[in-house]
């Protein structure tokens, strides 16, 4: 009997998610009929936990766009009935656009000719340091 009392109380727990899942995904279209464009395209998501309303989008450069709006939007929620104590905003960065410099391991390649005046350069200097600096960045040029 057990087993029945925690499938009961599973499907309490899922059916409050959703309903959660839910009001989030409203406020979330609500937020996005009060943004001017192309503020509106650049919300990501939006939480609301605790009277704490979290807008996430992609860059840092929208972030501080949304900043400016957010006493504004904060009042036009309030009208709406939703109690705000505050507004933020966040980074939820596009995984899809990553280059490929982020990732790890990931190594700059001079061309040959760079990598060949690069050398040429070096054997001029007479500080052995910068010489031996410089021979070992134009061993990153490509290799005929």
């Amino acid at each position: 009997m057990e087993w029945a009392s925690k499938i009961v109380a599973s499907a309490a727990s899922h059916g409050k998610l959703w309903q959660q899942l839910s009001s989030q995904r409203a406020l979330h279209e609500q937020l996005k009929q009060l943004l001017p464009t192309p503020l509106d395209s650049q919300l990501k998501a939006t939480v609301l936990q605790h009277g704490r309303l979290t807008l996430f989008v992609a860059s840092p450069v929208w972030a501080s766009r949304f900043r400016y709006l957010l006493p504004q939007l904060q009042r036009q929620l309030q009208q709406r009935g939703i109690r705000l104590d505050k507004v933020r905003t966040a980074i939820l960065p596009d995984e899809s656009k990553r280059t490929a410099r982020s990732k790890k391991g990931a190594q700059a390649i001079l061309g040959r000719e760079a990598g060949r005046r690069m050398r040429q350069l070096a054997q001029t200097i007479d500080d052995p340091q910068l010489r031996d600096a410089m021979l070992r960045l134009s061993r990153h040029s490509k290799q005929d």
